[in-house]
């Protein structure tokens, strides 16, 4: 059986993203949220995330690389695996940018802030669900607070959704508060693992169809979230789990299922 040409990409990626190279370590940050950490100037990090979410299986492949010391990009781009509603394939590309604007180093610690802004757009084959066929907008702040064994972060998202014919789809706000731990501080040669759990919450607002305020849309959720990130050197496996601990969504909607994430990240060293 013949493999199909996107197919043929992903397994490409997936090879590059498993060559690793030895001597910069992996960052610390939540895995459903954001916060302030950099890959420093002209470094660069590659990605490979499975993901369940909504019921869908997808591998989101990504390529950070650091612009300057506070000033890192981001090329997001999913793969969709066969599902229920259509075949595999790409979805919606997304593109981000973060600044760290403060930074403080003292004693084995550190608190940074950064701004966050991206943009999804609607490549993805709507019709086979692969993607939402609209142009999407992404505004952030986030903070972060690392220390021998403690972590602490904490983030706010406004997402701001384009327009579909006659659905004017609601915008969202989102926001994390998480807390991490190293349970043993080992040194830089031996594996190290840190155990978050976050707390993440989405307000939803209504969409509206031919200008009339769909009732069975909008809400809030709260979740709770789990996760590990076991690093060695460059290489850092991490993953988690998102359950709903609460949620008050307008009319007749799906509830929301559990929402599952496994990843490895390989960080570079500066290329220019």
């Amino acid at each position: 059986m013949r493999i199909r040409s996107d197919l043929k990409i992903v397994i490409f990626l997936i090879a590059v993203a498993n060559v690793g190279h030895p001597g910069i370590v992996s960052a610390h940050e939540p895995l459903f949220g954001l916060g302030p950490h950099t890959v420093g100037q002209f470094a660069w990090a590659l990605e490979s995330e499975f993901e369940r979410s909504h019921g869908v299986w997808a591998n989101h492949f990504e390529l950070i690389y650091g612009i300057t010391p506070d000033f890192a990009v981001t090329a997001a781009l999913p793969y969709v695996f066969e599902n229920e509603d259509g075949e595999p394939g790409f979805a919606d590309l997304g593109i981000r940018g973060k600044f760290r604007f403060y930074r403080r180093d003292y004693l084995n610690g550190s608190d940074g802030f950064a701004l966050h802004w991206g943009i999804k757009f609607p490549n993805g084959n709507r019709l086979e669900n692969r993607g939402s066929g609209t142009t999407d907008y992404l505004l952030g702040l986030s903070f972060g607070r690392e220390s021998r064994k403690h972590y602490a972060f904490a983030d706010v998202r406004y997402q701001i959704k384009g327009s579909l014919e006659n659905l004017k789809r609601g915008n969202a706000i989102h926001f994390d508060v998480a807390y991490g731990i190293r349970p043993l501080q080992l040194e830089y040669l031996q594996p190290d693992l840190v155990l978050l759990i976050e707390i993440l919450g989405e307000v939803r607002s209504k969409n509206y169809l031919n200008g009339t305020e769909d009732l069975n849309s909008g809400g809030s959720i709260i979740s709770i979230a789990p996760g590990f990130l076991l690093s060695y050197r460059n290489v850092m496996i991490k993953g988690g789990v998102k359950f709903t601990l609460l949620e008050n969504l307008n009319g007749l909607q799906d509830k929301p299922d559990a929402e599952l994430v496994f990843g490895v990240e390989f960080h570079m060293p500066p290329f220019k």
